[in-house]
This record gives C-alpha cells, structure tokens and sequence, in this order.
C-alpha cells in the first residue's frame, strides 16, 4: 500500500514537473497571454514583421519589392512564414509549423474562390518543423489571391489556427 502511495505521488510531482517547463519559443506570447487582435470566432489577426536589413542603396520601387520579401507572418501555430516570388512567376511559401502529428492544410484562395487546396506534413509537435510550399504560376492570375495556412479541428472538422496571408 506505501508502495502504490509513493508510485501516485512520483506521477504527481512528474505532471506538475512537466505543466511548469517553458516551451514558448523566443517571439511567441505565453500561452496565457491575451491578443487584442482576437476576432469573435477565436481566430487572431497574424502577427507581422519585417526583417531589418541595410539600405541597399537601389531605387525606391526595388526598396518596396525588398520590403514586400522582407514580411514574415505568424500566428500560435504558424511562425516566420513568408512570400518569395520567383523568376517564372510562381510563389515560394517558407516558414514553420507547430501542429500535431505535423500536419496541416492550405488554400490557395482568390475571393471565395478555393482555387487549391492541399495538406503538408512537417514535424509534429512540441517541435517547430520547417516547411517551403510553390504556388505555381497559374494559380496567380487572378486578382487579390492569397494563401490560407489552416489546422482542421479533431473535435468538430472546423478550420483552426487560420493564417492569412496576400500573395498578390
């Protein structure tokens, strides 16, 4: 019986060993933290930054397309994901994930128009696994598209953890 005791109370001190260790990772809020950027449904607004780089002494149009390159998105689950054009046209999506089991989904969206969509696996949780997505040329064309990086619910099947982020 003193055996089972101090079984249960090693388990104990374990969980609450393990509730106390920190694994934000630097640039993220606290679990607890609130965002003021929280919409009614629960979805944050993304965070954005811009890397800081020295002038590159080209034109004012060169400095914007440097600027535009330079944006990184990130919410909870997304972090430093950003937009690089390339040469034919096509979109490069890099950032990274925390998702379980490392899966998540994307959309390529122009409107209401879903002219993609399609998962990726990275590496699953706690980790921040790394992915690069290309957008091909031809789902370009349209006016305002943007890319929607997304977790479906295991509960319900609902979109979660929802990142927006305009591609043209």
């Amino acid at each position: 019986m003193k055996g089972k005791l101090m079984f249960l109370l090693f388990i104990a001190l374990l969980g609450l060993a393990a509730c106390n260790q920190d694994t934000s990772t630097p640039g993220n809020k606290e679990p607890n933290s609130t965002d003021s950027s929280e919409t009614d449904q629960g979805d944050k607004q993304p965070d954005v930054t811009e890397n800081d780089e020295t002038d590159s002494g080209g034109t004012n149009e060169e400095d914007k397309h440097d600027l535009e390159e330079n944006k990184q998105y990130g919410n909870d689950v997304f972090n430093e994901v950003s937009v690089s054009p390339l040469e034919d046209g096509s979109v490069v999506v890099k950032g990274k994930a925390r998702v379980f089991e490392g899966v998540f989904q994307y959309a390529v969206i122009s409107g209401t128009e879903i002219l993609l969509e399609n998962h990726y696996q990275t590496e699953g949780a706690p980790a921040w696994g790394s992915f690069e997505i290309a957008i091909d040329n031809q789902f370009l064309t349209k006016e305002q598209v943007s890319i929607e990086l997304f977790v479906y619910s295991a509960k319900d099947g609902a979109k979660t953890d929802i990142l927006t982020i305009p591609i043209k």
